[in-house]
């Protein structure tokens, strides 16, 4: 016996074996169970998505001798399945798209039905039918005899001729949503004893774009490369797929303006044969779902991303460069379509991208390792110097909940990068007069539980703030924190070094605490109770870690505390005199005072 695709095989024979389109077979059921079937229908939509099929089971549904209709056991729904019953009629309007072919039409229709008790005309692409051939076929659409139903099947209705959709009644199809075209490919493999991955099924519903056959054919196509368990590396082996973290790390290495690395991973990516208009299209998704979920916080409204790849992305891209970047691929695939190879305004348009985030939004996203010989030491005690090592082992045991790892504690590194000016706002320290005062106790209590692991997270986290310079809301809060450096973190922790004095005073000021910790937590993920120190008290203070770290006099830990802001009302408002007048006044109930 020959053999047949999966799309054949599987063919739904009955209205409940349809995946989709629920309105137009409760319609149709109905109409049929009422006994109120129209003369003609005109099936829109998409490929593959089911205008045949169910104009095959209206076919058998209106000729069916058994219950439910169509029964598909009767003699009648058995003969349509094959293509032999004499009172169905298929009919290819692109090569049957002349007069002369709809005057035998016409002919035939006079005739009645042999067997069934109606005779039904499928004429599938009916769009291609002729005016001509059109205009011949009106007077036998508008008034057929009564054992005659014509169904016409199309993707493009907008080129059948108005008389003929008035004559109508109209179907509008619509693409199959992803989860009904995972159900339906579960429900073949299981019937023919395959194995397959969730995340291989819904990459190939998502190439599918909606459409069932489609979906069929990529299924099985994949299935003959591994039929023992498909996987979705399997499918984007064959289909010359990029991995979705894979794309996201593409689209990190254009915000990093790593434009040579970029145009390399491409021309890596063409080696493998990859589709350039599918990536540009995937990469549009990943665009706008970091658009929506910046806007919104929900993660269920999203196309391709989930909480992992959120995580991966979304702390390094702002809505307005998403926006701009999602304008520059659009424009380049628009032109796809006038040339050969596409990837030529791909690249063009990796170029815009990368020269798109201005010089003053530089940054690096992905934590560089750099060779021993471009570690500075800095010159402190020789003693010090000597068992520097023990940085690296633990400090102590103090308990799993404490220290899981050994502390980390940040040395500086020089790297060649551009410097650039940033507009801030004037004076933000212009209320602290005096230095602060900030117990070296507490410094030490987030020393003591350093990890690694945590400092490494925020390092690479930082160079976002420089990003919220551009944000009203946020440009006070970036332009204190911008010129800092993260030089030791623990849970909970966080020492951040200033070259400046000035810069000192202004983070550890208790006024700017709530406002820099907000903003913290929305840069870095999680809330960190801070302490800012000048770079040279920072030297100081390592080198004294080191050493009692060195003796085994290290200090227990215990929670973080900083006395110089836990000693303040965080919450209290200094008012002015015209601010303490309206209080007085309307009362604090009503007065409700904003910043400009």
């Amino acid at each position: 016996m020959a053999y047949k695709t999966l799309y054949r095989v599987y063919r739904p024979q009955r209205f409940e074996d349809v995946a989709g389109q629920e309105h137009i077979i409760t319609t149709l059921k109905h109409a049929v169970e009422e006994n109120k079937i129209a003369h003609a229908y005109l099936f829109c939509g998409p490929r593959g998505t089911g205008k045949t099929t169910i104009a095959k089971l209206l076919a058998k549904a209106v000729n069916c001798t058994g219950s439910p209709k169509p029964c598909d056991q009767c003699e009648n729904c058995q003969q349509i399945t094959l293509g032999t019953h004499p009172d169905v009629i298929e009919i290819d309007a692109a090569s049957n798209n002349g007069v002369d072919e709809i005057r035998d039409l016409i002919e035939k229709v006079k005739y009645a039905p042999t067997q069934g008790k109606y005779k039904v005309y499928i004429v599938d692409e009916f769009h291609m039918m002729s005016p001509s051939a059109s205009n011949a076929l009106l007077k036998t659409l508008e008034e057929p005899p009564t054992h005659v139903i014509f169904i016409f099947a199309t993707t493009e209705p907008h080129k059948i001729l108005p008389t003929i959709i008035s004559r109508c009644q109209r179907f509008d199809f619509t693409k199959l949503s992803v989860p009904d075209i995972v159900s339906r490919m579960e429900d073949i493999l299981k019937e023919e004893h395959y194995q397959c991955d969730q995340e291989a099924l819904e990459l190939i519903a998502k190439l599918a774009d909606g459409g069932m056959r489609d979906a069929l054919s990529i299924l099985e196509q994949c299935l003959a490369y591994n039929d023992k368990h498909l996987t979705v590396q399997d499918v984007n082996q064959i289909y010359g797929i990029v991995s979705l973290e894979n794309k996201i790390d593409f689209i990190k290495m254009i915000l990093s303006k790593d434009m040579k690395k970029a145009l390399s991973t491409l021309e890596d990516m063409k080696m493998n044969g990859i589709d350039i208009k599918r990536l540009t299209l995937d990469l549009v998704d990943i665009l706008k779902d970091i658009v929506i979920y910046r806007n919104t916080q929900d993660e269920s409204i999203l196309f391709v991303l989930s909480k992992y790849y959120l995580d991966l992305i979304v702390p390094y891209i702002g809505c307005e460069e998403a926006l701009n970047f999602i304008d520059i691929l659009m424009d380049a695939s628009e032109k796809y379509a006038k040339v050969i190879n596409p990837s030529v305004y791909f690249e063009l348009a990796i170029l815009k991208m990368c020269n798109q985030i201005q010089d003053e939004k530089i940054v690096h996203i992905e934590t560089v390792k750099v060779p021993q010989q471009q570690v500075v030491e800095t010159p402190v005690n020789p003693e010090v110097i000597e068992d520097e090592e023990i940085i690296d082992e633990p400090v102590q045991d103090i308990g799993e909940d404490v220290m899981e790892e050994e502390p980390y504690i940040h040395q500086e590194i020089i790297e060649e990068v551009p410097t650039f000016e940033f507009e801030k706002e004037p004076d933000i320290q212009a209320d602290v007069d005096n230095d602060i005062h900030v117990d070296e106790a507490d410094i030490m209590n987030i020393l003591v539980q350093a990890k690694r692991t945590i400092l490494e997270s925020i390092q690479e986290r930082w160079p976002i703030i420089k990003r919220y310079l551009a944000n009203l809301n946020m440009a006070k809060s970036a332009g204190m924190l911008c010129d800092g450096t993260a030089v030791a973190a623990c849970e909970g922790g966080l020492i951040i070094s200033f070259e400046y004095q000035p810069s000192v005073n202004a983070v550890n000021y208790y006024k700017n605490y709530k406002q820099l910790s907000a903003f913290l937590q929305e840069v870095l993920g999680s809330e960190y109770r801070f302490i800012a120190i000048q770079q040279d008290e920072w030297i100081k203070m390592r080198s004294h870690f080191i050493e009692l770290k060195r003796q085994g006099q290290l200090p227990e830990p215990h929670e973080l505390t900083l006395k110089h802001i836990d000693c303040h009302d965080l919450d209290h408002v200094d008012m002015t005199e015209a601010q303490e007048f309206a209080v007085q006044l309307f009362g604090e109930d009503i007065v409700e005072f904003k910043e400009d």
